[in-house]
């Protein structure tokens, strides 16, 4: 199959595209994201197996997002003797047509030319194939299965030439083996080997026969055990009732024990309210005291304060005058250094400026003298190129000159040495040789036809066709040299070396001082250094350039400033602390000053609380409060006690749980006696059912549909594992024959794979075509352990190597979406010499949005969309 031309329209974000593929090689087809180029491989998929009035999931999918139009896909394909072009139109307004080309011209519409194309790839198409010389993109690298590929068959006989013809996988064995495989699926699935089909309906069947009997068994038993189990609940249904009677005359007794019980239980729990109350009496009381012997703790603690604060106010005042004093004196000691500091500071900024002047004065200097240099260098370089303007010659024409001068000697010699020569005498007047007067003897070397008249005789002198061949080669030779002495301005072609070899040496000239030019500038231009010579002169201040700072050492004024600064850095902290001290003493004794004053004014209310308080209840009161809280609570607790001892022999907890137990089970009762007559209901209705339904007939009739449906399950079973026999036979065969001639694609991938991972590289190939390890430098790796760069190598080159050993007749195209995406430049230029040299033998498509990954692929057909 060759795909010779494919158009598509309104196709998802596609408007129109029309590509024609080169029928051999390889054409890259390069585009950004979302251009539509994987669009371009499932348009020609949907119109090679999708009818154009298909309404699936996946056809109306690719109609354009807003737009009510039909998605149109045309193709021009050859598969066998077939060359067809076939249209179809999708979603709306649908319409199918086929025209063959060849061999015979044909058109048809419709479903008939569905029909057609499916009929004319069917019988050329290898599909097994088709879909595995693809490489789409977030795809598996790894090469499908290729068992069932026809064509690859026939080419790997053809390649292992030892397979005999009874082992070779012919039309004939393909269709016993598919006729089997057909006879197989009847009854197992293909992947598993599991039931399916027949066979599967068959012992569904016999398993349905089989449990319809047992219902219709277990049914009958079901309504014996009825008859069986009903007198059984009758008798139950007569006891419960009984059991129901007297639990509800002991559940009523309880419920009077329980409510003389919950009665004892509410005059112990007033009881216990009393005792709390009186205990919080109790607790109040000696609260009254305890706050009382509180509040004349805290006066004392106060009045020990205001003592303790005045002492600590005075020492705090006395440290803070000696900190300022001490402070003042450190302020003056900084104030003598900072101006020391100050006056040498002034003197490095003077002596830094006449420094920076000296260096302005020297690079002005060095600025100055490379300018100049650089005009030199510049004119020098002038001069150079224009001397070698004025010689012509170059290296080129010295060489061929000296080739003419020793070919034109060489002619010379030739023609001279095979040339006639003639003696002319004249004896009288009017002699001529050539056409000009002969005064004299002359001697002629014929190389030329010449004449010799005189008035009585003319004699024409021809030379022999050779000398004319020598003297025209000698002619051409010299007009050539002609050329190259006017070219270069020379008079004979001996000059021409010597004005080459002066060109030459002016041209080195020049560049020799052009690098010292650029040497000078160092990467600047001749107006950089302008500026900068500016720049100086205006920074620069008008004044002797050798003036100086008057002779201050700046070193020794820079080791002044810093013991300078340091000394002015300590009497400035040892200042900082004296008054940091005695803002820390001030604070201290105004703290102190603050916390006696706050003494104060607390002793102060505390003694007016204190009397506040005796106003109201003297000591002595609270104390005998205190006493009879005391004798309240004592009668209190007496009285709880007599009712708790009450509550004990009445036992409310144990009553009530009597009482619940008993509720219970009177609840147990009810609920078994209600089941008792469901249950009985039931078993009534379970034997008046079987009774009118007549079960013992649907029993015997079950009883032979399963009979039936057995021996049928048994005919199937035979006729199953025939086929399963068969069908495994004949594939353990073939893999016996096709293991033989594996050998041909592992040879051909590994052919192409050496120029990607080296020489010696080897694979491990399984029955199905499928790479199983990679053997490199002596190391074994499995194919799953490899990087996603080498599978994705290996994936498109076993591609290659299928195409390859592919006949023409038999091959389809090779499909490769955005591949080698993870390959690294080095093994990218390596895959694609491998591509352009399988290419010549094959069609390959390649759709990319990173063209430069197959630049390096020869011949290559490149189309942008």
């Amino acid at each position: 199959m060759r795909l010779h031309r494919l158009r598509v329209a309104d196709f998802r974000g596609i408007a129109e595209r029309e590509v024609v593929f080169a029928d051999s090689g390889v054409t890259v087809i390069e585009g950004e994201n979302e251009a539509g180029k994987s669009s371009m491989v499932e348009a020609l998929d949907l119109l090679l197996t999708t009818r154009a009035n298909s309404s699936k999931s996946q056809v109306r999918a690719v109609q354009p997002s807003g737009r009510d139009v039909g998605s149109e896909v045309f193709a021009e394909i050859s598969c066998g003797a077939f060359r067809f072009e076939y249209f179809k139109r999708f979603n709306k307004s649908p319409e199918t047509a086929l025209t063959i080309v060849e061999p015979a011209p044909e058109q048809l519409t419709g479903r008939p030319a569905h029909e057609r194309v499916e009929q004319i790839l069917g019988a050329s198409l290898d599909n097994t194939l088709y879909r595995a010389l693809r490489l789409l993109q977030s795809s598996d690298p790894e090469l499908g299965d290729l068992t069932d590929s026809s064509a690859l068959s026939r080419a790997l006989d053809r390649a292992a030439g030892e397979v005999d013809d009874e082992a070779a996988d012919t039309p004939a064995s393909q269709d016993l083996v598919a006729a089997v495989a057909k006879e197989y699926s009847r009854y197992f699935t293909a992947a598993q080997g599991r039931p399916s089909g027949e066979l599967l309906q068959a012992r569904n069947a016999a398993d349905k026969a089989a449990a319809a009997v047992a219902e219709r068994e277990r049914l009958l038993e079901s309504v014996q055990e009825a008859a069986d189990r009903l007198p059984d609940v009758s008798q139950e249904i007569d006891d419960a009732m009984r059991g129901e009677s007297e639990q509800r005359f002991e559940v009523s007794t309880l419920a009077a024990q329980v409510s003389q019980a919950d009665a004892v239980g509410e005059r112990l729990t007033t009881a216990k309210a009393v005792v709390a109350r009186y205990e919080a009496g109790v607790q109040a009381a000696r609260s009254a005291v305890r706050e009382r012997t509180d509040l004349r703790n805290r006066l004392g603690q106060s009045e020990s304060e205001i003592a303790t604060t005045s002492t600590a106010v005075q020492t705090a005042r006395e440290a803070a005058d000696v900190a300022g004093e001490q402070a003042s004196v450190m302020a003056e000691r900084f104030a003598v250094v900072q101006r020391d500091l100050d006056d040498v500071r002034t003197r490095i900024e003077s002596a830094d400026a006449a420094e920076r002047v000296a260096a302005d004065w020297r690079r002005l200097a060095e600025v100055d003298a490379a300018i100049a240099e650089v005009a030199r260098l510049g004119g020098e370089v002038d001069g150079a190129r224009r001397a070698a303007e004025g010689f012509r010659a170059t290296p080129e024409d010295a060489a061929r000159a000296a080739e003419l001068d020793r070919e034109i000697a060489a002619a010379t010699a030739r023609l001279e040495l095979g040339s006639a020569t003639v003696v002319v005498t004249p004896l009288a007047d009017g002699v001529r040789v050539g056409g000009v007067a002969a005064d004299d003897e002359q001697t002629l070397t014929v190389t030329a036809a010449t004449t010799i008249e005189s008035p009585s005789v003319r004699v024409a002198v021809t030379p022999g066709a050779d000398m004319q061949a020598l003297a025209d080669d000698l002619a051409r030779l010299t007009s050539l040299g002609e050329e190259v002495v006017a070219r270069c301005g020379v008079e004979k072609l001996a000059d021409v070396a010597g004005v080459a070899a002066r060109r030459t040496e002016s041209l080195r000239a020049a560049a020799e001082a052009e690098r010292r030019l650029q040497r000078e500038l160092s990467g600047r231009d001749a107006d950089e250094l302008t500026t900068i010579r500016a720049e100086l002169a205006a920074r620069i201040p008008d004044g002797d350039p050798t003036s100086g700072a008057g002779g201050d050492d700046l070193v020794a004024l820079r080791a002044r400033e810093r013991e300078l600064s340091e000394a002015a850095g300590q009497a400035q902290r040892e200042r900082d602390a004296q008054v940091h001290r005695e803002q820390g003493e001030r604070n201290r004794a105004q703290a102190w000053e603050t916390s006696g004053e706050n003494a104060r004014v607390a002793a102060t209310a505390l003694r007016q609380q204190i009397a506040a308080a005796e106003r109201e209840a003297s000591d002595d009161d609270l104390a005998a409060a205190v006493i009879s809280a005391d004798d309240q609570l004592t009668q209190a607790k007496s009285a709880e006690a007599k009712t708790a001892a009450e509550a004990a022999r009445v036992d409310a907890v144990g009553v009530r749980a009597k009482y619940d137990e008993a509720e219970a089970a009177l609840d147990r009762t009810r609920a078994r006696l209600a089941q008792q007559r469901k249950l009985q209901a039931e078993l009534s209705t379970r034997i008046e059912v079987c009774r009118n339904d007549g079960r013992l007939d649907e029993l015997s009739d079950a009883v032979a549909e399963n009979e039936a449906a057995q021996a049928a399950l048994v005919r199937v079973s035979e006729r199953a594992e025939g086929a399963r026999v068969l069908h495994e036979t004949l594939q353990r065969k073939r893999s016996e024959s096709r293991a033989r001639y594996i050998d041909p694609f592992a040879r051909r991938l590994e052919e192409l794979a050496a120029p990607v991972f080296g020489d010696g590289v080897r694979f491990s190939v399984g029955d199905d075509f499928r790479i199983a390890s990679r053997t490199l430098d002596g190391v074994t790796v499995d194919v799953t352990a490899l990087s996603g760069g080498a599978r994705e190598q290996l994936g498109l080159l076993a591609r290659l190597a299928c195409a390859s050993l592919v006949d023409e007749a038999d091959g389809v195209p090779v499909i490769l979406d955005d591949a080698l995406g993870y390959t690294d430049p080095k093994r990218l230029a390596s895959m694609s010499r491998v591509i352009a040299s399988a290419g010549p033998n094959s069609q390959i498509i390649v759709l990319t949005c990173t063209p430069d990954r197959y630049r390096g692929v020869d011949d290559a057909t490149l189309i942008a969309v």
